[in-house]
């Protein structure tokens, strides 16, 4: 399977969404073939350019510029990503990078989880659940608030789960029950 800069328009302008498993010969391939194909769509308007959760040095974020952001033409320019290290070089380089918004009213802190979960894993949390990778099939996510994935669910997940600490007591005697 071939991989490609996805194109998706949405109210803040167009978002580039980079792949995470390629090198930068090839991003700096796909850079080209995007603005061949998308002729001048991106002339004048904002973009979004998201690098998901691939870590991104200066040199990759050099190529991203000279192949894709100058040449298009856009007049507004925000970097999006969820791997740390490049948030950081994006911020101390100066570039504006989209903020994560913040949710009031949950009861306790969120829970980040920066890889896919396998299956026969299981996430059980009183709040809020942030993932950053897969919910495989077989993999299960309980939580009393929101939960957000950044990558494809197959797996199954229980949001605004009211009762979740009678929940979890309810489900560990059920196992017990079952190992007995």
């Amino acid at each position: 399977m071939e991989s490609y800069i996805l194109l998706k328009g949405t109210k803040e302008g167009i978002r580039c969404i980079f792949p995470e498993d390629e090198g930068i010969m090839k991003i700096e391939k796909m850079c080209d073939e995007v603005l061949k194909e998308s002729g001048r769509i991106m002339y004048d308007c904002s973009l979004v350019i998201d690098l998901q959760g691939r870590e991104s040095d200066e040199e990759e974020i050099i190529a991203i510029l000279r192949n894709l952001v100058w040449p298009s033409g856009a007049k507004n320019v925000v970097w999006r990503s969820y791997d740390p290290k490049t948030r950081k070089f994006l911020k101390t380089a100066g570039f504006c990078i989209e903020e994560y918004p913040s949710y009031k009213g949950s009861r306790g802190r969120g829970l980040f989880i920066y890889k896919s979960l396998r299956s026969g894993q299981k996430v059980e949390h009183d709040s809020d659940v942030f993932i950053i990778g897969n919910v495989n099939d077989g993999s299960e996510v309980w939580a009393s608030g929101n939960i957000w994935i950044w990558g494809k669910l197959q797996g199954v997940v229980h949001a605004g789960f009211k009762e979740m600490k009678r929940h979890i007591f309810w489900q560990r005697s059920l196992n017990q029950i079952k190992l007995g």
